[in-house]
């Protein structure tokens, strides 16, 4: 499979990495990045390096297209993209709240959008519970200060992080709102949203709290099939807004793609 990769942060740089060692069945057909001079040694280093090239280049010259940039740029790779009747995988997928228009477009061209589960577990189980009746879904993220700075939720509050001593709620609301005021923290919200009862009957917490150095969400459904409940701790990457699992559930989904056995929902 020929993959397109449009952003070369951690996410982008891992499977690029990961196709270039062989651990997933997909060849890098083309890459590109807001910040081509500073992907020149990073694409120097690999055995076999991928053109870097524009959004346009990378459409044309993939049969899939990986998202790794950033909720801004959704928009415009999945026009691109899907236009061509080629699928988009969304990373940023807070960027995908309310934009039916995207999934119309998709369906009209035949492509599709792929939302691995990145920072998050349990997705298969909450589709599954779906199904049936869901009465509630709560999500609770919990992260340290430095990992919520320059948020615009914070910075339009004016909210002094580094004077927070205890865990303390800072936002309650949808992911819709969420994924507008942490565009960079909690696109997790986004797929709990998505894989269960949608993004206006799902409610999210974020909780600042100074005595974890990970990045914690929690989930609880309630419904017909009885209560879950997950917890995952996420150690960051060297990016702290992105967890370790954020590329390891993207490579992983890779290999499911060309995978002879699929488990899950």
């Amino acid at each position: 499979m020929k993959l397109g990769v449009v952003g070369l942060g951690v996410i982008g740089r891992a499977v690029v990495r990961a196709a270039d060692a062989g651990e997933v069945p997909v060849v890098v057909a083309a890459v590109t990045t807001r910040t081509p001079a500073k992907a020149e040694a990073f694409l120097a280093a690999l055995k076999n390096p991928p053109p870097l090239t524009d959004l346009r280049g990378v459409a044309e010259a993939a049969e899939v297209v990986l998202e790794a940039s950033g909720g801004p740029t959704v928009e415009a790779i999945c026009r691109e993209v899907l236009s061509r009747g080629k699928d988009v995988i969304v990373n940023s997928v807070g960027a995908l709240l309310e934009r039916e228009d995207l999934v119309g477009l998709a369906e009209r061209h035949g492509g599709r959008i792929f939302v691995p589960s990145g920072a998050i577990i349990g997705l298969d189980g909450l589709k599954g519970a779906a199904v049936g009746r869901v009465d509630s879904v709560v999500m609770t993220t919990r992260k340290p200060p430095a990992s919520l700075k320059g948020a615009p939720y914070v910075e339009e509050r004016r909210i002094d992080l580094d004077a927070i001593r205890e865990p303390t709620v800072i936002f309650e609301g949808s992911p819709i709102e969420a994924c507008k005021g942490f565009p960079a923290n909690v696109n997790v919200s986004a797929a709990v949203s998505l894989a269960g009862v949608g993004p206006r009957r799902t409610t999210m917490r974020i909780v600042c709290d100074p005595t974890v150095d990970r990045n914690i969400h929690e989930v609880e459904a309630v419904g017909e099939f009885g209560r879950s409940f997950i917890r995952i701790e996420n150690v960051p990457s060297e990016n702290q807004r992105t967890g370790i699992l954020s590329y390891l559930s993207t490579i992983a989904f890779l290999r499911g793609r060309k995978a002879a056995l699929v488990v899950g929902t």
